[in-house]
C-alpha cells in the first residue's frame, strides 16, 4: 500500500467519505482505534483469488478528533504516514511507544520495518529511521530494522474498549446470517439435484444448519455479554 493509498484513508475517514470500504473499529484510547478494513467492500462477483480477509490499521489522532497518521500492519513490516500538516508533532512517535506497539506485541515477540531510502526518499527516509532509532529499533540488516519484545517498553495489556451493539444491529446481524444460510443452502441444492446426495452434497448441508444455529447463537452472545458488563 503506497503513501498515497494511506494519506486517501486518512482523508475519507475525516471527511465521512468511507461508503467504498468495510471498517470495523476497535478503540485503545482516546488517540488510537485499532482498525480491520476492506478497502474495497467484499461482493458476490469477486474473483475466487481476491484477497479473503481484512488489512490491520492503527489509526491515530490529535486532540481534536481529527485523523492525522496511520500504521499499516502487515505482521512482518509496518508502513507508517502521517499527514503532511501533521508532521513533527510527536502524534506517530508517542502513539506507537504508548499504544500501538505494545499492541503488536500481544500477538508477537518481534517486529520488523523496512525503510528504504530509494523508495522514500532522503527526507522521509530521515525522518523515518529517526522514528524507528526513538522506539528502540536496531538497524539488523541494510534495510530491516528490529524491535524485539524484550527490548521494548512495558507491556500494556489493552485489548481495546467495547462497543456495545444495540438491539436493532444485532436484529440486523441475524438477518445477514440468515442470509449466507439461506444462499449456501441454495449452493447446495443446486449441487444436490445436480450429483443426488454425495458426500459434498451432506457436507454442505451440514454447514447450513451450522451458519443458521448462529442466528439464535448471536443473541445469545449478546444477551450474556451485556450481562457481563453490567457486573
Amino acid at each position: 500500500m503506497t503513501d498515497k493509498s494511506l494519506q486517501s484513508l486518512i482523508d475519507n475517514l475525516n471527511s465521512g467519505n468511507t461508503e467504498s470500504y468495510l471498517i470495523f473499529r476497535r478503540p485503545l484510547n482516546q488517540y488510537v482505534d485499532f482498525a480491520k478494513i476492506w478497502i474495497e467492500k467484499p461482493t458476490v462477483n469477486d474473483n475466487v483469488t481476491s484477497s479473503d480477509g481484512p488489512d490491520h490499521f492503527y489509526l491515530i489522532k490529535n486532540n481534536e478528533g481529527v485523523f492525522v497518521a496511520t500504521v499499516y500492519d502487515m505482521r512482518r513490516d509496518l508502513h507508517w504516514f502521517v499527514l503532511p500538516q501533521y508532521r513533527g508533532k510527536g502524534h506517530l512517535t508517542q502513539s506507537m511507544k504508548t499504544t500501538i506497539i505494545p499492541h503488536l506485541f500481544l500477538s508477537r515477540d518481534q517486529q520488523r520495518i523496512t525503510i528504504d531510502e530509494m523508495q522514500i526518499g532522503p527526507l522521509n527516509f530521515k525522518a523515518s529511521q529517526k522514528v524507528a532509532l526513538d522506539l528502540g529499533f536496531i538497524k539488523s540488516e541494510e534495510k530491516d530494522y528490529i524491535l524485539l519484545k524484550d527490548h521494548s517498553t512495558k507491556e500494556i495489556l489493552n485489548t481495546g474498549e467495547n462497543s456495545e451493539l444495540t438491539t436493532e444491529r444485532v436484529g440486523e446481524l441475524r438477518k445477514q446470517i440468515n442470509f449466507l444460510a439461506r444462499s449456501l443452502w441454495a449452493i447446495q441444492t443446486e449441487i444436490e439435484m445436480g450429483y443426488g446426495k454425495t458426500e459434498y452434497s451432506e457436507e454442505l448441508q451440514k454447514l447450513v444448519r451450522q451458519i443458521k444455529n448462529h442466528t439464535w447463537k448471536i443473541e445469545d452472545f449478546w444477551y450474556s455479554s451485556g450481562r457481563e458488563s453490567e457486573r
